[in-house]
């Protein structure tokens, strides 16, 4: 009777030390996954800062006006702050990205005192412009070499693993950037500048309120409705994780699908709105075509209460493309409310989304009556550019305000821009760089 006992015991003890063990895998595994996504999005975030740098640095060549150099130089040293930040969020040892780090911090801090020379109303040398060609080599240079570690990280290992495997790619790349010394860089740098300006990282910028989210706060219960809702597929079972709030607070919720990947939505706390979207899966097939694409993209808003919105550029990547729509009110494109929309081209299924921009930027707007009309602000493009079209569109300044302007299309050099006259006063305010890549054309 006791040996009994003891057995029954024993095989209780067993199931119950079974049970425990099976838990702590399952948290083990969703742990893993929950850090799989943040080093994914801090990995491409990283190349794009690294693109976007190389893109702003050609702008400069058609810039026409100190008022648009400026901002193209504060993009830059924004671009190297946030990409340092990435760079530094990855599970690499610290000596493989010693270099790499140094030069987003020199290229950031240079691009700045290039700003406060132009902004005291100094013209760029050309010794000044000789330099950020020559920055411009490291930024090509560094944007190949992740897209290639990029290529390798999607041919078989994961971000998580990239201790080994990544931390020896990056000290490949590591140990041919920067061999050489930046002597002008050095002598212009004498000392690191106090970052803070009247720019997109100005404390009152940073701590402005999203104008987009209406309706009371949510319980995390009615998030994960909100979630599963806005999937629009059958549910297995739902986790809550930590996402990475920036300035709209979220819940995040991960969804699991039978048989699938878990798909990650994170739903805003006030209102209860879906600000982002991150299905996992990989797409080996390509059954439908990009046109094919846009329209489940746009059936995909419509259906989610995005009305009246146009596509303005689109990449394609790895089995799927990257839609950008903004929304259009009396024949005025209002590029501040972007939604990015993410479709796999095996299925069209919608495995991204994201309107960031869209809740924090979207509200109602009376937007002015152009002062210039079209002929007269193409006068005020550069005549370096060959023109092919016009719109009137609303585009965001640097300071957080937004101005009504023309986007002229044109041609230089073979490259493609993008240029945006201010319709109330002239004012050259913004040029944007056509990227033309094997997926397609990005506007940057």
């Amino acid at each position: 009777m006791v040996k009994r006992g003891l057995t029954a015991f024993v095989l209780l003890l067993l199931l119950t030390i079974g049970a425990w063990g099976y838990r702590q895998y399952i948290e083990k595994i969703s742990y893993h996954r929950y850090l799989q996504a943040q080093y994914d999005r801090s990995f491409y975030q990283l190349v794009s800062n690294v693109e976007n740098i190389e893109t702003s640095m050609g702008k400069l060549m058609v810039a026409s006006s100190d008022k648009t150099t400026i901002p193209i130089l504060d993009e830059i040293w924004r671009e190297a702050f946030s990409g340092q930040e990435h760079l530094n969020q990855l599970p690499i040892g610290q000596p493989e990205i010693d270099n790499t780090s140094k030069f987003l911090t020199q290229i950031g801090d240079y691009s700045y005192s290039l700003t406060r020379k132009v902004a005291a109303g100094q013209k760029l040398t050309q010794q000044d412009l000789e330099t950020i060609a020559k920055l411009h080599n490291y930024a090509v240079f560094l944007g190949k070499n992740l897209q290639d570690l990029r290529k390798r990280i999607q041919g078989g290992y994961e971000l998580g693993n990239l201790r080994k495997k990544g931390t020896q790619k990056m000290g490949q790349i590591d140990s041919k950037i920067l061999n050489v010394k930046m002597n002008t860089v050095n002598q212009t740098m004498t000392n690191y500048p106090t970052l803070i300006y009247d720019g997109p990282f100005s404390e009152s910028l940073a701590k402005r309120t999203p104008k987009g989210l209406s309706g009371p706060d949510v319980s995390y219960d009615r998030a994960v409705q909100i979630a599963r809702d806005f999937l629009g597929k059958p549910v297995e079972s739902q986790n809550k994780y930590s996402p990475n709030n920036g300035k709209i607070k979220a819940y995040g919720v991960e969804l699991k699908v039978t048989g699938k990947l878990p798909v990650y939505i994170n739903v805003s706390k006030k209102g209860g709105h879906v600000v982002w979207m991150m299905d996992q899966r990989s797409v080996t097939k390509i059954n439908i075509s990009q046109s094919q694409a846009l329209q489940y993209a746009r059936k995909f808003l419509e259906q989610r209460g995005f009305k009246n919105m146009e596509n303005t550029y689109s990449m394609k990547a790895d089995g799927s493309v990257q839609f950008n729509f903004v929304p259009v009110k009396n024949d005025v494109y209002l590029y501040p409310d972007i939604v990015k929309v993410k479709v796999a081209l095996d299925n069209g299924d919608i495995i991204g989304f994201d309107a960031t921009a869209y809740y924090m930027n979207h509200t109602t707007r009376k937007l002015e009556k152009p002062k210039l009309t079209e002929a007269e602000a193409k006068e005020k493009v550069s005549k370096n550019l060959k023109l092919e079209g016009a719109k009137l569109t609303l585009i965001p300044l640097e300071n957080g305000k937004e101005v009504l302007a023309y986007e002229f299309k044109g041609t230089y050099n073979g490259d493609t821009f993008y240029v945006y006259i201010n319709a109330l006063n002239g004012n050259e305010e913004k040029i944007l760089k056509v990227i033309k890549t094997e997926h397609g054309d990005l506007t940057m």
